[in-house]
């Protein structure tokens, strides 16, 4: 019994033991995923590769369209009227063949900040120019310039007359900044009247294409500053006269006078008239009163009432009756010290008048005229 009992008994079970490892040894390497990596790497050599190619591209085209410029045999006036902007006048330049892109030039532009920076006027476009080196000379104001003359002695109203030509804005403009001296009284204090006639100084005017009335007007304002408000500072007359007092004598000088040397005598026969109480009777002042620029004055003519009518009122005019040059400035500033007190034209070509003393003298002067209209 005992035999069998061992015989079918449960062997007792033998507990695992982990097994020991050397902890010098190495464990073995867990195998990578090598055609991963690779793979990342060729995308990113692609994307590379076609950034630098976009780059490439990008700068050759900005050099084509920007810096690279178009060649013409002559140069090509541009016109950059007032309040224009680029992105209208962009695509005019690429119309001209001037610049390759309005659009390239436009972006240009706005990237740099000066796509609002155009000055008016006109500016010469030569053949070796880039698109950017005329954006900068198109903001750079250095216009093309033209010269202007206004001869002496001319009204206010007639000077827009000689900007029409290739200043026809300014000329519609003139005669109404004419009449607004307020405008430049801040800087001009001598300014005296209602409107600018007398001031407008006759010279030579080197003028921008774009030019308005009010630079224009501005440029011969300072031009008058230095030939005759200066000149008046510098030696005012003994006299006590006013500047403006001489101004109109002046005016009634260059319109009255034709041969040089004769201005300061007709000064002269002006103030001797002005001191005995006479009328000044300045033919020129009637024309100017009927704003009529007359051949010859008609006894009709002196019964217009106006302020400016010498014939009418004693003294001088109301203001100047044009605009005089230095010359004519300068003889009413220092009168001939002459014993004249009246004058009539010879009226045989040279331009020259007859003084005289008396009316006696002067009748028979005036005579001598009659008969060679005759």
């Amino acid at each position: 019994m005992a035999d069998e009992q061992q015989d079918n008994s449960t062997p007792n079970p033998v507990p695992l033991v982990p097994e020991r490892r050397d902890p010098m040894a190495v464990a073995p390497a867990v195998p990578a995923a090598p055609r991963k990596r690779v793979r990342a790497w060729h995308w990113v050599l692609a994307v590379g590769l076609v950034i630098l190619a976009a780059v490439g591209i990008l700068g050759w085209q900005a050099n084509r369209l920007l810096f690279r410029p178009i060649t013409f045999s002559k140069p090509v006036p541009v016109i950059v009227p007032r309040s224009a902007t680029l992105s209208r006048l962009a695509p005019r330049l690429e119309k001209k063949g001037l610049i390759p892109s309005a659009f390239a030039l436009r972006v240009y532009a706005r990237l740099q900040h000066t796509d609002n920076q155009l000055k008016a006027g006109e500016y010469l476009v030569s053949g070796k120019m880039s698109p950017v080196q005329i954006l900068a000379l198109l903001n750079s104001g250095r216009v093309m310039s033209y010269w202007v003359t206004i001869p002496e002695g001319k009204w206010a109203s007639e000077i827009g007359g000689f900007l029409a030509k290739d200043w026809p804005n300014a000329a519609r403009e003139f005669p109404a900044f004419v009449k607004q001296p307020e405008r430049w009284r801040g800087r001009f204090p001598f300014l005296e009247g209602n409107t600018l006639e007398g001031y407008l100084f006759p010279d030579s005017y080197l003028v921008s294409k774009g030019a308005g009335a009010e630079r224009i007007i501005t440029a011969m304002l300072e031009a008058f500053n230095e030939r005759c408000w200066k000149v008046y500072q510098a030696n005012p007359p003994k006299d006590g006269r006013t500047f403006y007092q001489v101004l109109i004598l002046a005016s009634l000088v260059e319109a009255e006078a034709k041969v040089p040397a004769e201005r300061p005598i007709i000064a002269g026969v002006y103030m001797n008239r002005l001191a005995k109480g006479m009328k000044l009777q300045c033919d020129a002042s009637v024309l100017y009163a009927h704003q009529l620029r007359l051949t010859r004055v008609l006894f009709r003519d002196l019964e217009i009432d106006s302020p400016y009518n010498t014939y009418k009122y004693p003294g001088l005019p109301a203001g100047p009756i044009c605009n005089p040059g230095a010359a004519s400035f300068q003889a009413a500033l220092k009168p001939a010290n002459v014993p004249y007190l009246y004058y009539v034209a010879k009226n045989d070509g040279s331009g020259g008048h007859i003084f005289s003393t008396t009316a006696a003298e002067h009748n028979a002067a005036r005579q001598k005229y009659l008969q060679t209209l005759r």
